[in-house]
């Protein structure tokens, strides 16, 4: 494969896929190392849901990195690409499309129908990354891909519930769980905790009137006016101080810690401290509900309902600590409110609007029904103050709604039983970075919840428990054989909905039937699932063996709350251990402003056009280099073409060597630079030991998943070592139209390097590396530079002392070439003589050792090397003065002076202050001046025939 013309990604990359697919090379390296020591990966199967856009594909490129590296140290990798199919994402696109917007309208169409619609663009959207992730070389095994939809699949989530009833980690419980009112389905914690958005609010003030008396309140603070409607107590904290504060003619109870700060907000100055009490005191009193009349529900409400109750969860920290409780709407409320036999009234529907038992509000949306509520408590006197909040607010993760909480019946995998051997199985985890796993994965851990398992919805694995009509008794069903045995079955058995619903069992306890709890599952229990049902576990034990745990998952830094948690809780319910060895977090890509990428700015970069437009090589050099994976970055346009240029300034070193390999007809079989050691320069030995150093550092980075610092590394070296220095050192070498030992020491070296480089970028650069790679191939060479050892740092070839001495010599040459553009004196010319002044004796050394070297890169005859501190003959010191100082002193006088210094030996001037701190002028008149060290500075003045910096 010859190199021409300019770096053309697209060309190159067209060339190479089509040389790979015609030579199997993807199958000869998915068959590396078989046989051999196994690296495990298990991919996090992206949601089969819209496009990849250039953050998915820098997490796609960090998989493929560290994959073809492993591979490469003798490895056999095991890289099964894999595909999140079910879920809410999907639902609500099919819903989108079909114009559905609430459940009657999917009946109309039928779920057969919804289904169908489901698969189809699930299949779409897989097509789509596929060929993209193609496309990028991100090289996994797409045909054997898993499918969470898939029923061997689906067999193993119904597998672990099994487990999880056996062991008694299933439970049906009646709790507050959070609810998406669009989506109609209830939420997960972990779900929850990625949805969070900042919001304005309401905040209202509202006084609620004590029975038996006509001025005394107790003053409760909400954002969720909403809830009043379902309000069955206020709690106080048993033992906080409380007061009665007098303000006007009313009395208000509210805790005396909050009192100014309450007070402040309602703008009241004038009030009086009435009495102080604990909390305890007040408990039980009884208050008039202040919707009442707009909720008749509440007068079938008896107490403890609408009395002050004793709470220790009231905070001293914000509100008036009186709390508003609504048992059906909030989980610390639900709890005391069970605990003491509060009514759990729930007014509002999954949808998010109020039911007939929310009397005037029924019909009405929950944001509606807060206006609605405080438009009503200012009408009736009870509303103390309406303002605006702004503060963080959980939202559903996939549609962006507000969330509300609402008291319902569902079922949860308990964290009882395994939160220990979580935090502890965590522990054995190498998190990239630490702090990841450390502190926000570990405190996660440490406030795990019941997992709320149940999802009233359709594309979902459905949940396998039947119950009976009859006694309630309940049936966990594991596989589809055991569906096969049902009494009542459709003609065709599928391990979704509607199918499944069909199937009904006789109840071996009573005679009854058995149908199917209506739910389907939290989608991450399907990917928290892929350690077992990726490579159907259950079938094939053998490989589970050999893969579990395993080596690597690397996914966004979100995951912690989502795969990275639900991997763990199922591995750690059914194995007992975390499923994954290391995990590299990943950080966000932003557009060029540092904002987030949404539809609905206009600003997501898609990554099949980016990769249009500069190819996939270049996209993966930036991606991989930008920024260290767990930190997020910017995505700037012209950083990414400055990645293309790199790779043409590789390019281009490449064409410059196998031009001159061609022409000199240069046999690197015969020729290697190992033969040549006493006729290869210092320039030589120093690319030989920076090639090798380079290798030990991306080895060494790519181990410990420091992507970033290798690909800087990688382009470093190819700008500033390989381009600037040694190819500019050695062009007059390779002009030489004889053959030398100097020329063939030139070239072996150029090989060695070259040959080197191709390999250790083809993890990064696959594309490029391949093409560079095949222009050096030897008969003997591996096919594919992917199927190349990973090459390494051979310690007989570095030499840190002329790495470090070279790092002068370039620095000295870079300041010459800056001299002679100073004085517009081309490289092309050749100056008398360079005079260095060295700043210390290792400087000397290094220049004296390079002397030659530097000597041809500056194109100067001679090259003077003084003694540390020395100065060439003939400079003469000049003494300045320093206006700003002298001419407020001074004045008339400073003109004399100024002459005087232009006349003073400069030297004698400047021993004078180094010794005395001062120098003594006599002026003409005989008038002696003390001149100081900040009066004055001293300049070297060069002889008429030396420049200098």
């Amino acid at each position: 494969m010859a190199l021409s013309g300019r770096y053309d990604p697209i060309k190159v990359e067209e060339e190479i896929s089509k040389w790979w697919r015609e030579n199997r090379i993807l199958e000869k390296v998915f068959e590396m190392n078989e046989g051999g020591p196994v690296f495990a990966f298990l991919e996090g199967p992206p949601t089969a849901n819209g496009y990849m856009h250039v953050g998915h594909a820098r997490g796609r490129i960090y998989k493929d990195i560290i994959l073809r590296f492993q591979g490469m140290n003798g490895l056999h990798v095991w890289r099964r690409g894999g595909w999140d199919c079910l879920g809410l994402p999907t639902e609500l696109e099919v819903e989108k499309k079909l114009g559905l917007r609430t459940k009657k309208d999917v009946e109309k169409i039928g779920m057969e129908r919804f289904i169908e619609e489901a698969h189809k663009l699930v299949d779409y959207y897989i097509s789509h990354w596929r060929k993209v992730s193609e496309r990028l070389a991100v090289w996994l095994d797409y045909d054997n891909a898993y499918e969470t939809r898939r029923e061997n699949y689906i067999e193993h989530v119904w597998w672990l519930i099994k487990q999880a009833h056996e062991r008694g980690d299933l439970v049906e419980s009646f709790r507050v769980v959070p609810f998406c009112p669009n989506c109609e389905t209830p939420l997960s914690s972990h779900e929850v905790a990625q949805g969070y958005k900042e919001v304005e609010d309401p905040s209202i003030y509202v006084k609620f009137k004590i029975e038996g008396s006509d001025n005394l309140y107790v003053v409760i603070w909400t954002t969720t006016p909403w809830t009043l409607v379902a309000n069955e107590a206020v709690a106080v904290h048993p033992y906080e101080e409380y007061v009665k504060v007098k303000v006007g003619d009313e009395i208000w109870i509210l805790a005396g810690k909050l009192m100014a700060l309450v007070l402040g907000a309602l703008d009241i100055m004038d009030y009086q401290v009435l009495d102080r009490f604990e909390g305890s005191a007040i408990v039980g009193l009884k208050y008039r509900h202040p919707l009442l009349e707009k909720v008749p529900a509440h007068l079938e409400h008896k107490p403890p309902a609408h009395t002050i109750i004793a709470a220790e969860f009231v905070t001293m920290e914000e509100g008036t600590g009186c709390v508003h409780i609504a048992p059906a709407h909030g989980p610390e409320d639900f709890e005391v409110g069970k605990k003491i036999g509060l009514p759990i009234f729930n007014p509002v529907g999954s949808n998010g609007v109020f039911t007939k038992d929310g009397g005037e509000f029924a019909g009405r949306h929950f944001k509606e029904v807060s206006d609605l509520v405080i438009k009503y408590l200012k009408e009736k006197g009870a509303l103390i103050k309406s303002d605006k909040i702004i503060h963080n607010y959980p939202h559903c993760w996939r549609c962006g709604s507000p969330l509300i909480y609402l008291s319902s019946k569902q079922w949860f995998l308990s964290v009882k039983r395994i939160k220990k051997l979580m935090i502890e199985g965590n522990k054995k985890v190498f998190w990239k970075p630490s702090w990841a796993g450390e502190h926000r994965f570990g405190d996660w851990l440490e406030n795990a919840e019941d997992w709320c398992i149940t999802r009233t919805k359709i594309w979902g694995t459905p949940l396998p428990i039947w119950r009976c009509e009859n006694c309630g008794e309940i049936r966990v069903v594991s596989s589809k054989r055991e569906l096969e045995e049902a009494e009542v079955k459709p003609e065709e058995i599928k391990l979704l909905r509607p199918w499944v619903d069909r199937v009904m069992f006789k109840c071996k306890k009573c005679g009854g039937w058995m149908k199917r709890e209506p739910f389907v599952m939290d989608t991450w229990l399907d990917s928290g699932m892929a350690h077992t049902a990726s490579i159907d576990g259950l079938r094939n034990k053998e490989l589970f063996r050999k893969l579990f745990p395993y080596d690597f998952i690397t996914e966004a830094i979100d995951q912690t709350r989502g795969w990275f948690y639900t991997l763990l809780f199922t591995s750690t319910l059914l194995y007992g251990e975390p499923p994954y060895k290391s995990v590299l977090n990943q950080g966000h890509v932003m557009d060029a402003e540092g904002r987030k990428m949404s539809k609905s700015k206009g600003n997501v970069i898609w990554a099949a056009d980016v990769i249009e437009k500069y190819g996939a090589d270049p996209l993966r050099l930036y991606l991989a280099s930008k920024s260290a994976p767990w930190e997020n970055m910017n995505f700037v346009e012209s950083e990414l073409n400055q990645a293309l240029q790199d790779l043409n300034i590789l390019w281009n070193v490449f064409s410059f060597a196998l031009t001159y390999f061609e022409l000199d007809k240069f046999d690197p079989e015969r020729v290697r630079v190992e033969s040549l050691e006493k006729h290869l320069r210092p320039e030589d030995r120093w690319i030989i030991s920076k090639i090798n150093t380079l290798t030990g550092h991306i080895t060494r980075c790519l181990r410990s998943l420091d992507i970033h610092s290798a690909a800087r590394a990688l382009r470093d070296f190819i700008v500033d070592d390989l381009s600037r220095l040694y190819v500019r050192a050695i062009r007059r070498r390779v002009w030489v139209e004889e053959e030398s030992w100097d020329k063939l020491a030139d070239y072996a070296t150029l090989y060695y390097v070259l040959r080197k480089l191709a390999v250790l970028m083809s993890p990064i650069t696959p594309y490029l590396a391949e093409k560079l790679y095949q222009s050096l191939r030897l008969r003997d060479d591996p096919e594919s530079v992917h199927l190349c050892k990973w090459p390494r740092r051979e310690d007989e070839f570095v030499d840190e002392e002329l790495e470090d001495e070279m790092e002068i010599a370039r620095s000295t040459i870079s300041e010459a070439i800056s001299l002679r553009q100073k004085h517009g004196r081309k490289l092309r010319w050749p100056i008398k003589a360079l005079i260095l002044s060295p700043r210390n004796l290792r400087a000397k050394k290094a220049l004296e050792d390079l002397r030659e070297f530097v000597k041809s890169q500056v194109n100067a005859l001679d090259l003077k090397i003084l003694d540390v501190g020395a100065k060439p003959d003939g400079i003469k010191i000049v003494v300045k003065p320093v206006f700003e100082k002298l001419g407020p002193k001074l004045g008339k006088e400073l003109g004399e002076v100024v002459e005087r210094l232009k006349e003073l030996d400069g030297e004698r001037v400047k021993s004078s202050i180094e010794t005395h701190g001062s120098f003594r002028l006599i002026l003409g008149s005989g008038k002696s001046i003390e001149l100081t060290e900040d009066e004055m500075t001293f300049e070297e003045k060069l002889p008429e025939n030396l420049s200098g910096l």
